[in-house]
């Protein structure tokens, strides 16, 4: 039936601020249409006007997240919705916050203080669709470019705005620009691979995500996570109660990465670099030990960022220029292991492949030996 037939069939109730007949039958309201032109020859009166002091507090979906939040204008216009970002919220706190954690309480904490963070800060609220954006792309292959798109555009949206803050650190902005730098970490591991890529691939041969926990330090020091009781807590608490699981010496198996460890200290001469490798082996070897003990059941995500954290200073950015530290790359393939086993995950499908092929590409012919045990370990074939 036509839709102009629906329409005249229809009793308008004039029920504000859209007839409920013409919402039911999903058809547009005449009487909505007549207050939009009759409104904008009204003048707003000084009290419907937006409060330039007041808090941002997220609520107006209206016109998308191009502007600020908070738009309050009082007009039909302010009402309207952007079902795509509702769609992008509803995907977060339904499925998408589920997958961030193996922790149930992190997970609490990524359904319902983060998004009440992210409704008071418009980076993070981008931030946070652009996570969501990547889920369903991955998903729903049908649409997959239309919400990578989104992601992209609304991350960086998102990032011109936390580059410009993180200059500035203080204690009221450290909360939200750590929580956009996790979230930042989570798209970078979604985003799609693509070598061409520049906002996934930089300079170096592996990928930017790779470094991006080292700028997360200087906003930690600010947060101090030792007496932080923020939103965030939760976070916090399980990465100290992690870091803990690891120092458990009845878990640690000496003979993980002995052979590599005993390359490393025969092939190595330089007194700065030695340090830094034996610190390396000797942390993944405890992460390594954690993931494999009782049959690799106690694995948790955690483990492997907190390697990465503790590699952030010293080691990871010997990777930038892997062809001057080829022991450097030989190290971080052992590390591919964890990542392999913690595929389950969407946003880390993938990348023990493609870090191993990458890392196989960098080494010399002396130094692909030293890699056997991670190419085992991810039943990856050589070139």
């Amino acid at each position: 039936m036509p839709r102009g037939s629906i329409s005249a069939a229809l009793t308008c109730d004039e029920h504000k601020p859209s007839c409920r007949n013409c919402i039911k039958h999903a058809v547009p309201c005449d009487f909505l249409q007549s207050q939009r032109h009759s409104s904008s020859s009204i003048p707003r009166s000084p009290d419907s006007a937006p409060s330039s002091g007041g808090p941002d507090n997220g609520y107006s979906f209206g016109g998308g997240l191009g502007g600020g939040f908070g738009s309050h204008g009082g007009g039909v216009d302010d009402l309207s919705l952007n079902l795509i970002d509702l769609e992008l919220m509803h995907n977060f706190t339904t499925f998408a916050f589920n997958t961030l954690s193996t922790d149930p309480v992190v997970r609490q904490m990524w359904k319902v203080p983060v998004v009440r963070l992210a409704l008071e800060c418009d980076y993070v609220m981008r931030a946070l669709l652009s996570v969501s954006a990547l889920h369903l792309a991955h998903n729903r292959p049908e649409k997959r470019d239309f919400f990578i798109s989104r992601a992209l555009t609304y991350h960086q949206m998102a990032s011109r705005t936390a580059m410009g803050l993180m200059g500035s650190l203080d204690a009221d902005n450290c909360e939200k620009l750590y929580l956009f730098s996790v979230l930042t970490i989570f798209f970078a591991l979604a985003c799609p691979r693509k070598s061409s890529d520049s906002l996934i691939m930089g300079e170096s041969s592996f990928p930017d995500w790779m470094f991006l926990l080292r700028g997360t330090r200087s906003i930690l020091k600010v947060l101090q996570p030792q007496v932080y009781t923020g939103a965030l807590l939760p976070m916090f608490n399980h990465g100290r109660e992690r870091f803990m699981h690891s120092r458990d010496e009845s878990k640690i198996q000496p003979e993980l990465l002995a052979d590599l460890q005993r390359l490393v200290n025969k092939t190595c001469a330089d007194p700065v670099l030695l340090p830094v490798y034996n610190h390396a082996i000797d942390e993944l070897r405890r992460t390594l030990s954690v993931f494999l003990w009782d049959g690799g059941r106690g694995m948790d995500i955690t483990d492997a960022f907190l390697w990465k954290y503790l590699m952030a200073e010293d080691f990871l950015p010997l990777l930038k220029s892997p062809g001057e530290t080829q022991e450097a790359v030989a190290i971080f393939s052992h590390f591919c292991i964890l990542l392999k086993r913690l595929e389950n995950e969407w946003w880390l499908q993938g990348w023990a492949t493609h870090l191993i092929s990458r890392a196989w590409d960098m080494l010399d012919q002396d130094h692909r030996l030293w890699i056997q045990w991670p190419i085992e370990e991810l039943g990856w074939v050589p070139p």
